[in-house]
């Protein structure tokens, strides 16, 4: 069994090393054309933050992390905290402070997979619109620790949430602003492949409107490594997503199926123009 021991002078050390790296957000690919319709590319985001603790797979742009013994440190945002949100307070802000939770390198990783709200509830996929396919995989490994990160809230619930700010707590002490990290057990960790593929094929003419391809991952608003894509089809029927993750396991997907280095999730997709969902947050 691992514990996680952190003495300060490495903390500092760390801190210092990661600070370049605290953000980072990016686009996946494009897709090429098919029977099914026409693949669309990923949206382009600002950098956000880490927020939540992570296990990276291969490298994730210029975050920094440590190893499963000892992880990286937290380090905390610097600055003044915002105001004037919805939720009173002060605030640390995404896209206006850095920040990043602890990570920690590995040769892979087992892992639970959930799919966007938008594919698995009710909202109407039509021909035409974009549909947002997102999957986020978290942890289902079993250690005898946690890590600390930040819980980062919608901080305009009257917003969309592509347009409200995002943000957690900062709070004044003996003339000092600090943050207050969060706990998060091992489940709660997300996991990032950097070697991740994904396909959309139309089940019915067995075409794939976005072939087997790499996509890269994004650091999404509450701070959650996420891989994201916008599809976009001119046929109705039904659609397979399939994720290929080759250098993490599977155990479990909140909807669908999966085998070892595979989630697949069905999609219908309507005829006629319509909202493919709003981009949940996750």
């Amino acid at each position: 069994m691992k514990t996680y021991k952190l003495s300060m002078a490495i903390a500092l050390i760390l801190c210092g090393a990661m600070a370049t790296g605290a953000a980072f957000a990016a686009r996946p690919p494009g897709a090429g054309g098919g029977g099914g319709g026409g693949g669309g590319g990923g949206e382009e985001t600002a950098a956000q933050n880490l927020s939540v603790p992570a296990i990276l797979v291969g490298n994730l742009g210029t975050l920094v992390c440590g190893t499963s013994d000892l992880p990286s440190a937290l380090v905390p945002p610097t600055g003044t905290p915002r105001t004037g949100y919805e939720l009173t307070g002060d605030w640390w802000v995404q896209k206006v402070h850095t920040w990043q939770a602890q990570c920690f390198n590995a040769p892979t990783a087992s892992v639970f997979g959930a799919w966007g709200d938008n594919l698995t509830g009710d909202a109407s996929l039509k021909t035409g619109s974009p549909i947002r396919v997102e999957l986020v995989l978290t942890n289902s490994a079993d250690f005898s620790a946690s890590m600390q990160g930040y819980k980062v809230l919608k901080l305009e619930p009257s917003k969309l949430d592509r347009e409200s700010a995002y943000g957690h707590d900062a709070l004044l002490l003996d003339g000092a602003w600090v943050a207050t990290p969060d706990t998060f057990v091992p489940a709660e960790w997300v996991v990032h492949d950097a070697y991740m593929m994904l396909s959309v094929e139309h089940v019915a003419s067995g075409s794939f409107p976005v072939p087997l391809q790499a996509i890269a991952p994004e650091i999404n608003a509450t701070g959650k490594v996420v891989y994201g894509y916008n599809l976009r089809v001119t046929a109705a029927g039904t659609y397979r997503i399939r994720f290929y993750a080759p250098s993490v396991t599977f155990t479990g997907v909140d909807a669908g199926t999966f085998d070892d280095n595979n989630a697949y999730l069905d999609i219908v997709v309507g005829g006629g123009g319509g909202g493919g969902g709003k981009r949940p947050p996750r």
